[in-house]
């Protein structure tokens, strides 16, 4: 594996003299108000350490979810890395967007350049203003316009001068514009047999489908988890701070064009980032009106940038890398970032998963339940197929000879453990009800009316009604529905063979020493446990649907 080059830094806190907030709150009004910045202001931006850069050998190079697996306990401590490619592409994002796939087109959306002040009268950016359809070549003119605009030169400029201009504009910006090609379906990787990239296994187009990817079981097409989109900037076009939905990594190539900034938090920081920016970025109205997960929510909707001199005032870990053509950055689960472009340039992205991302899904799921955040793929139903993948493997397998991938193993077996003995004892309490009946699931995952948390191992559903499925989260403070009727528990119908596989982990040694491991990732261990207790009615009932009693 090759030497990382990291900047390291002391973990003193780092705070900035004089004047040098970008935000600040009035003391009688409570809001939130920018401040001025002179050019010294931006001398922050030098002292934001760099994440790893990791040159790989062709060999290491191979099978990426191995290698991946192998830097992340070192890597993942900065939320993101950068990963330099040994081999190249044959046929640049040009050809394969002009030639291989005609009549491309994609629609931009409009991004205004300041940053909003988050005061009472919810001052709220969106990106969501539409641009107009552009060629790949009609938007590269576009943008090279724009540089020369703006720079009055058509050359390349050093990205730390780069940076400051850009948090400049957006400190001091009140009605510039640009626009960014997001979420623009396809890929630019060539599918020319020749193109040594093209045909790795590093190819985005293939990434979800990797032998050791949970996200080869789920079985429909999702834009930007199971397929790559494209991202199409020019000068200043930005990504706003996030977490990758369901707290899945992420992997960016940047296939062509002028270098990109990232800004990245450790994982192990989140918490600590969104209690930051409710208290020093958003209003109070935010954090009265939706409480402390209102960061979470608006961070959700990717329009909330602010400088990350923020975290570098209130000693929040951040890090920065800058990528260029034939580079891959890689965000590590619940890691925030932003960023922006620094001219016209070409990126393609697309979630990833690895059996170590469990215990963070897990998390992730029961956030979703919390704030009632309709999820994108079925987790519980992801977390079962491998664990009985798993099972039947270790079957086949002599028993002296431990699972192939002893980290992703020490991942998903634990979180399938504990999500089998919540539901067996739900189950065998509310069996022991009469007012209880029993039938089997053969269809894929529901939804609970309630929470929106996929239900795959079991859920209820009034006998009558028959329309709104329950998970068993849920505390049920009264058995029958409105309705009168009672409620039937569905089982998936092969329940006795995944309680066999929980029976059969559970008596595994190896299995039980590290039944509580913390993660690579430092997340809480504490908050993964409390993951698979029930959410109490009581937190529900306001949106319960017409119908349902509980």
């Amino acid at each position: 594996m090759g030497t990382p080059k990291v900047s390291r830094y002391g973990r003193t806190r780092r705070t900035m003299s004089g004047k040098s907030s970008i935000t600040r709150r009035d003391a009688r009004h409570g809001l939130h108000k920018l401040r001025n910045f002179d050019s010294a202001d931006l001398e922050w931006t030098s002292r934001i350490p760099e994440c790893p850069t990791y040159h790989p050998s062709e060999h290491e190079f191979e099978d990426p979810l191995v290698y991946l697996q192998k830097i992340a306990p070192e890597a993942s401590k900065y939320g993101i890395c950068k990963i330099v490619s040994p081999i190249s592409t044959t046929n640049p994002a040009a050809f394969v967007l002009m030639k291989e796939k005609k009549d491309f087109t994609f629609e931009t959306n409009v991004q205004p350049l300041r940053i909003s002040t988050w005061n009472e009268k919810e001052d709220i950016i969106t990106f969501s203003m539409r641009g107009r359809k552009y060629t790949y070549n009609e938007f590269e003119a576009l943008a090279n316009k724009a540089f020369i605009n703006r720079f009055h030169s058509a050359r390349c400029l050093p990205s730390s001068y780069v940076e400051k201009e850009f948090w400049h504009e957006m400190i001091h910006g009140e009605k510039g514009t640009v626009e960014y090609g997001v979420n623009v379906e396809g890929s630019a990787f060539s599918c020319d047999p020749d193109d040594r990239l093209g045909t790795s296994k590093w190819n985005l187009k293939n990434f979800s489908q990797l032998r050791q990817s949970p996200l080869r079981l789920v079985d429909r097409e999702i834009p930007g988890i199971t397929d790559p989109m494209l991202y199409i900037g020019m000068l200043f076009s930005m990504f706003a701070w996030h977490v990758e939905d369901h707290y899945l990594y992420s992997i960016n190539y940047h296939h062509s064009g002028a270098n990109k900034t990232w800004y990245g938090v450790p994982g192990y920081a989140a918490t600590q980032f969104e209690k930051t920016i409710l208290q020093h970025v958003y209003c109070n109205k935010i954090l009265t009106k939706h409480g402390e997960d209102g960061a979470f929510k608006f961070l959700a909707q990717k329009t909330t940038m602010f400088p990350p001199n923020v975290m570098l005032q209130h000693d929040v870990a951040v890090y920065k890398a800058v990528q260029k053509p034939g580079e891959f950055i890689i965000t590590f689960p619940r890691a925030y970032h932003a960023g922006f472009s620094h001219g016209f340039n070409c990126g393609e992205a697309v979630n990833f998963a690895n059996g170590d991302w469990f215990p963070l899904g897990a998390a992730a799921s029961r956030r979703y339940a919390q704030l009632k955040m309709m999820p994108l793929i079925p987790y519980e139903e992801l977390l079962c197929k491998e664990a009985m993948l798993v099972y039947k493997s270790s079957r086949i397998r002599s028993s002296k000879n431990k699972p192939e991938d002893t980290t992703s193993y020490q991942a998903i077996i634990p979180s399938f453990l504990h999500l089998m003995q919540f539901h067996k004892t739900c189950i065998l309490r509310m069996n022991k009800s009469r007012k209880f009946s029993s039938s089997l699931i053969t269809s894929g995952s529901q939804l609970c009316s309630l929470c929106h948390r996929d239900c795959y191992v079991a859920y209820l559903l009034c006998k009558y009604c028959n329309s709104h499925p329950i998970c068993l989260f849920h505390d049920i403070a009264r058995e029958t529905c409105l309705c009168g009727g009672v409620y039937t528990i569905f089982k998936r119908n092969n329940i006795f063979a995944l309680e066999e596989a929980a029976k059969s982990f559970q008596q595994d040694k190896e299995c039980n020493d590290t039944f509580f491991l913390s993660s690579i990732f430092s997340c809480n261990r504490n908050e993964c446990i409390r993951d698979l207790k029930p959410i109490p009615a009581a937190k529900i009932l306001g949106d319960c649907p017409s119908g349902l009693l509980l």
